[in-house]
């Protein structure tokens, strides 16, 4: 090889070595921590999904997940900074609403009950009217106490035909499948748990009631204005996880059995009963139909004392997050 050659083949590789060097701080760029909260639901399967997956990772996000043992309990947390977001619904953050005015927002919807929320009655009582009279749990001031008035309305009754008894959604469905109680109003695996063991059978279900228990994304004001493209890579990385469920069925209900510890068959039952949201249906479920279904909740706290105002829906719904940028 002659000198020039030689020379100009050191050239550039040094010139390639130079660029590696460049480039190497990219590809070694620290994920941004994004710190979510979540409690064990079938609607959450695009979560558990996208985590698995790397969808989250994919868009340069470290997500930090933390389970709570109910959809309220990751609020608070959102409000004092603890957390970047929080996967509930949307009664729950009509609750801080009340409280907190212009502090949480909704920015994505990921499902509505479709029947994952149902009253539960042993096998004697065939129909609503047959609660007469009977111990009913259900959570009060919250949203399946709503779900049960709507049952009692149907039905021609009231709270005051039935003994009512405070419990939340677990409890309930384990009293229920113990026989300590003679209706329970509760959600999965709880309603499926029950119909399986023959302890009883559904006589009412959130399927009755469109968008009226529906699961949010909700971040606070702090993390909207301090974190727009964390947060909108996030929902990025959600709407693959919910793609990916829709064209890999069988392994989607693998990873959530996991999450959920429950087996991937009866994942596949419990995914009837909800209605899955991606970024496509958001905007149109975000304008109409979940602001209007949720109007009825907040007139619903306000009657039944567990809000102080009828806290504006309106406002509490925002999709600029979808945006592309």
């Amino acid at each position: 090889m002659s000198n020039k050659k030689r020379r100009l083949t050191l050239a550039l590789a040094g010139a390639l070595a130079a660029f590696g060097l460049w480039l190497a701080p990219l590809r070694a760029a620290p994920l941004k921590p994004y710190r979510v909260g979540f409690n064990a639901w079938i609607g959450y399967i695009s979560f558990f999904v996208a985590q698995q997956k790397g969808y989250f990772k994919d868009e340069g996000l470290d997500v930090q997940g933390k389970s709570f043992s109910s959809p309220g309990d990751g609020l608070k947390p959102l409000l004092s900074g603890d957390l970047d977001a929080a996967l509930s619904t949307a009664d729950s953050v009509l609750t801080v609403l009340d409280k907190a005015p212009g502090q949480v927002r909704i920015v994505y919807t990921i499902d509505t009950s479709a029947g994952a929320d149902a009253i539960l009655a042993k096998k004697e009582i065939t129909d609503l009217k047959g609660i007469k009279g009977r111990k009913v749990a259900a959570t009060l001031g919250q949203c399946n106490q709503l779900l049960l008035d709507k049952a009692l309305e149907k039905a021609g009754l009231t709270e005051k035909d039935i003994q009512l008894v405070n419990m939340n959604p677990d409890d309930a469905g384990a009293a229920f499948a113990a026989g300590k109680i003679d209706v329970a109003v509760t959600w999965e695996p709880w309603i499926t748990k029950a119909s399986t063991g023959n302890a009883g059978h559904v006589i009412f279900s959130s399927k009755e009631t469109p968008n009226l228990i529906l699961d949010v994304v909700a971040v606070s004001t702090k993390t909207a204005q301090q974190k727009p493209a964390e947060t909108r890579a996030f929902l990025k990385a959600l709407d693959r996880g919910y793609e990916f469920i829709h064209s890999h069925k069988d392994e989607a209900a693998a990873i959530a059995a996991k999450a959920l510890e429950q087996k991937p068959d009866e994942i596949k039952g419990m995914l009837a009963k909800v209605d899955l949201y991606g970024a496509k249906e958001n905007p149109r479920v975000m304008k109409d139909a979940a602001p209007e279904a949720t109007k009825q909740v907040a007139r619903f706290f306000k009657e039944k004392k567990v809000n102080d105002t009828v806290v504006d829906v309106g406002r509490a719904f925002d999709a600029s997050f979808l945006a592309k940028k």
